[in-house]
């Protein structure tokens, strides 16, 4: 490892090595790998990263179907894609199986703004509306089975004021990323009673602006995409911050693959969202990023087989598909 030297007032602003730090940085639960927050770096950044061996294709349905602003994509183990969409007449859920075929559809008249959408480990899906702030659990087949208002919207007459995304911990716990107004995580356990809370607005640890994107990771930790911070957060289940990842401009969205692989999509900001989006794969902890795939992706998903399925908040419905 090449050796270099510079220090970080959590050390108590003293000098340490490069291998130093690597050590340190494991014994705070942390990431000290620092980054310039700015969109300029970013550019630098994902310029510099390999690109990632992935086929773009994309999927069309059968029979036909027409998406609009397509802002969420979830899959189950079987390899079924639920698809959250923003139509201005007709379902918001679509489900499709692996080929394509669509299987069914829901959800005509319940959402003002989808915005996320995922699976838990038992199968049942879960929808969040980001003006409403209203998470819905539904059986594969449709059933609600839940609905969960998480409150305390600052302004309803906003578009966007409510909450974004939806992930699982063990037991039936559930977190809810609470997004675009608020600056806070909350979980709920599984009757849908709220437990705790944690963030404020801020750009310190634990602090977030657009809390737009949750998961919980094969370690057990909670990671938050701090859209507006440009950076990657990452928690214990309790809400005990355990480090950082900067990349800089904005972080939009986090996904794990099955062997525990970490994709973020960034965009830099003051251009068009359909400007210089990227899906990369990093190593957080490490600071490095380890490739990197130009496409829109609002939110990101990943199926069993290591498939990328971006959001691509229009139409299309891509898939990045492993080369052999």
């Amino acid at each position: 490892m090449r050796s270099f030297f510079f220090s970080d007032p959590r050390l108590g602003g003293h000098l340490y090595t490069s291998r130093a730090i690597v050590i340190l940085a494991s014994l705070l639960c942390t990431s000290l790998h620092a980054q310039d927050p700015d969109s300029e770096r970013l550019r630098v950044l994902t310029k510099s990263a390999p690109p990632l061996r992935l086929d773009r294709v994309e999927l069309h349905t059968a029979p036909s179907r027409t998406f609009e602003g397509i802002s969420a994509v979830s899959l189950d183990r079987r390899g079924n894609i639920y698809i959250l969409h923003r139509p201005v007449h007709g379902d918001p859920v679509v489900v499709l199986d692996p080929q394509g075929r669509v299987v069914r559809s829901w959800g005509a008249g319940m959402f003002t703004i989808p915005h996320g959408i995922r699976v838990d480990p038992a199968g049942n899906v879960w929808t969040v509306d980001a003006h409403t702030s209203m998470v819905y659990k539904f059986t594969a087949h449709g059933r609600k089975l839940l609905a969960i208002s998480v409150g305390s919207v600052p302004d309803t007459t906003q578009a966007f004021c409510g909450a974004t995304d939806v992930a699982f911990g063990p037991n039936g716990r559930v977190f809810v990323a609470d997004g675009y107004c608020n600056a806070r995580v909350i979980e709920f356990d599984a009757s849908g009673r709220k437990v705790r809370e944690w963030g404020r607005p801020g750009s310190g640890p634990g602090e977030f602006n657009v809390v737009h994107s949750i998961a919980v990771g094969p370690d057990g930790l909670l990671y938050v995409a701090d859209r507006e911070n440009g950076r990657l957060q990452w928690f214990d289940l309790d809400g005990k911050f355990c480090g950082e990842w900067r990349s800089g401009g904005q972080l939009y969205s986090v996904a794990f693959s099955a062997g525990g692989e970490v994709y973020v999509s960034t965009h830099p900001k003051g251009v068009p969202l359909d400007d210089e989006f990227n899906v990369l794969k990093i190593d957080p902890v490490g600071g490095r990023i380890l490739g990197r795939v130009s496409i829109r992706a609002h939110e990101l998903a990943v199926s069993p087989d290591g498939s990328l399925f971006p959001a691509t908040r229009s139409g299309q419905l891509m898939v990045l598909r492993p080369r052999p």
